[in-house]
């Protein structure tokens, strides 16, 4: 019998689902809906239980079938628990007690915050996925997560990965950390717009300013504007300075670039690599950089393949303690 898992991204706005056949982790079905807008305390697991049910009923699957739920969420969370998330109005929830109100207990949960998640995924899709990874996710604010020894690093409090407030540089603004110097506000979206129009107090420009656009600068840096290769090849130090004080301490196998910003393409990745073998230490200088490829589907992918990863160890388990 055909057996599946599911990869779950639950957002403050929408929640996608992947369905995935299992061994080879092959996509069936996606589908998306609105997150609730109340009671996100029981609503929210209400919804993600009846869509898997409306979704297993439309490629004619039974229950019994499926075999793990994997779940992202926009928040800290450490062994299942989540202390707070305010996007989704959550306090002290175990989802994993939660999700056993609507599905059968023999049902494998595994969850994790959603760059971490978008981490593991993103490492897995590779040809060979690496059993050391780090992952940037660069929009709004910059995120992360973070592979150690095939597992996500999640730290004592679930909060391991969060490599947007790294202090890299004495600033005195302060981020929305309530500190001042972290990565984000180098390389986060507004903090981008923000310094192409401090650099065009210096320097000449054809960028329009008055309706800029993140990608707009990636673009015209491309085309050779002043201003923009400066404010690019900044954003390519910073996040260079960060990976080497990383790879320090965590010594990677790789570094993985995603989020929006990572859309501008090789031109972010080329002026990383060049600023990273400057800062570099000892022989960490050849860890190499990529771009994420799984896009808007990181979060489903991810959590799909980490609740399969779940499963197969608690089985390998099981069968060595019988022998």
């Amino acid at each position: 019998m055909q057996k599946y898992v599911y990869g779950v991204d639950i957002g403050g706005t929408n929640i996608k689902y992947g369905l995935f056949s299992i061994p080879k982790m092959e996509m069936i079905q996606k589908y998306e809906n609105e997150t609730p807008t109340t009671n996100h305390e029981t609503s929210v697991f209400q919804l993600v239980a009846d869509t898997i049910c409306m979704m297993n009923e439309k490629n004619k699957i039974d229950i019994s079938q499926i075999e793990g739920v994997g779940i992202a969420v926009p928040c800290p969370v450490k062994n299942g628990y989540v202390e707070k998330c305010p996007n989704l109005k959550w306090q002290k929830i175990d989802i994993y007690s939660e999700m056993n109100k609507y599905l059968p207990r023999r049902i494998k949960i595994a969850v994790s915050n959603d760059a971490n998640i978008a981490a593991y995924g993103e490492n897995q899709i590779l040809d060979t996925p690496h059993r050391n990874a780090v992952f940037y996710t660069l929009g709004t604010g910059v995120g992360g997560g973070i592979i150690i020894d095939g597992e996500i690093l999640e730290g004592r409090t679930g909060a391991g990965g969060e490599i947007g407030h790294m202090h890299v540089f004495e600033g005195t603004e302060p981020c929305s950390c309530g500190l001042s110097g972290c990565l984000e506000q180098i390389c986060g979206t507004n903090a981008i717009l923000r310094q192409t129009k401090e650099f065009s107090l210096m320097y000449p420009t054809r960028l329009n300013l008055e309706k800029l656009t993140v990608k707009d600068v990636f673009d015209y840096a491309k085309a050779g504007d002043i201003v923009a290769m400066k404010v690019v090849d900044k954003i390519g130090e910073y996040m260079a300075i960060s990976a080497s004080i990383l790879s320090v301490s965590l010594d990677p196998d790789i570094f993985i670039i995603g989020g929006g910003v990572s859309k501008a393409g090789d031109i972010l990745i080329d002026t990383i690599k060049k600023h990273y073998k400057k800062h570099a230490r000892f022989s960490t200088g050849d860890i190499p950089f990529t771009l994420a490829k799984t896009g808007n589907d990181a979060g489903i992918i991810g959590a799909a393949n980490y609740v399969n990863m779940k499963r197969i160890n608690i089985t390998n388990v099981g069968a060595r303690d019988k022998t």
